[in-house]
């Protein structure tokens, strides 16, 4: 049987504007070449675009409900999502496209295409505004 949120973290809109904050971080360093000729500034730029997501689902999470997960397992992150209203369903889709690049671009031989990274750019940007308007 699965678990459900096995591990989450109490959290304030303070700590949202935290992790709000370190989202636009990474999203600076994934938009510095996110479609260059090199596979690994591409690799890197869509790294970096996952972490940026991670933290803004972060967001939205503290500010819909009070806590956010802190299961290593990403999976957990979408069901927490999922229960966090109409912007956390937007959000959980926008991080599961996210997460389908994540071992590509961090672990495997083969980079991630410049048309992935613009997917990968595109759906960063979506939760990092979602998570702004809450």
């Amino acid at each position: 049987m699965a678990r459900k949120h096995s591990r989450t973290k109490a959290c304030t809109r303070e700590d949202a504007a935290q992790r709000l904050a370190q989202a636009q971080a990474f999203a600076d360093l994934a938009e510095m070449d996110p479609y260059s000729s090199d596979g690994p500034t591409r690799s890197a730029a869509v790294s970096n675009a996952v972490l940026a997501a991670s933290a803004a689902s972060d967001a939205v999470c503290c500010k819909r409900l009070g806590r956010h997960s802190s299961d290593g397992d990403h999976a957990r992150a979408l069901e927490l999502l999922s229960e966090a209203g109409e912007a956390g369903g937007k959000a959980h889709t926008q991080l599961a496209t996210l997460l389908s690049l994540k071992n590509k671009a961090s672990y495997e031989r083969t980079d991630p295409t410049v048309a992935e990274a613009k997917k990968a750019i595109r759906s960063m940007k979506a939760i990092i505004k979602l998570a702004r308007e809450l």
